[in-house]
């Protein structure tokens, strides 16, 4: 169990920095800045990681771990037969933690950490596809297509472009094909 103060202390840490990575590029952010910012001491900061980009992946890892308590519950038919509800999840936690989480998609400085994010929650949902169908190229490209949709679409849209009756369509488009042109209308 972790100490009441070390969670504070990670979480004064883990708001600091969106907050600068949504004023400045990654490579301009000093540990120094970072600790005024979160009001904490270097050694202290330094306790908890080891450099700024430790700090980066302790919040990509955040996000990762979010992102697959959702997919979690589903095996992969469950995913696809779920996803209107597994997108509106995703599209909340999102929302409930704009200010922590936005900045780092939209960072292009941390544009390989978002895409290692982003092979690892598809690493994860392969391990769900039916062990016999696994080796399927047509498995892993639909989960990847999947994944990166919903990671792009946070990343390109404002979310009161994402309401019900848009998750509603897309996960329509998932589980049902694309088949159809797609009308902009309907959205």
């Amino acid at each position: 169990m972790t100490d009441r103060r070390i969670k504070k202390t990670q979480a004064a840490i883990q708001a600091a920095f969106p907050k600068l990575l949504a004023e400045m590029n990654m490579e301009d952010i000093t540990v120094k800045r970072l600790c005024e910012t979160a009001d904490i001491n270097k050694s202290t900061f330094y306790l908890h990681y080891k450099d700024i980009y430790d700090c980066a992946d302790c919040l990509r890892d955040t996000i990762l771990a979010e992102v697959s308590n959702v997919f979690a519950p589903y095996d992969f038919n469950g995913i696809i037969d779920n996803f209107s509800g597994i997108l509106k999840n995703i599209m909340n936690i999102f929302e409930e933690n704009r200010d922590l989480y936005m900045p780092f998609l939209k960072s292009p400085s941390l544009a390989s950490s978002a895409c290692k994010m982003k092979h690892l929650l598809i690493e994860n949902i392969v391990q769900r596809v039916d062990p016999g169908n696994q080796d399927n190229g047509i498995s892993r490209c639909t989960v990847t297509f999947v994944i990166s949709g919903i990671i792009s679409v946070l990343e390109q849209h404002d979310f009161a472009e994402i309401n019900q009756r848009t998750i509603s369509v897309l996960a329509d488009k998932v589980k049902n094909g694309f088949i159809q042109r797609a009308n902009i209308k309907e959205l």
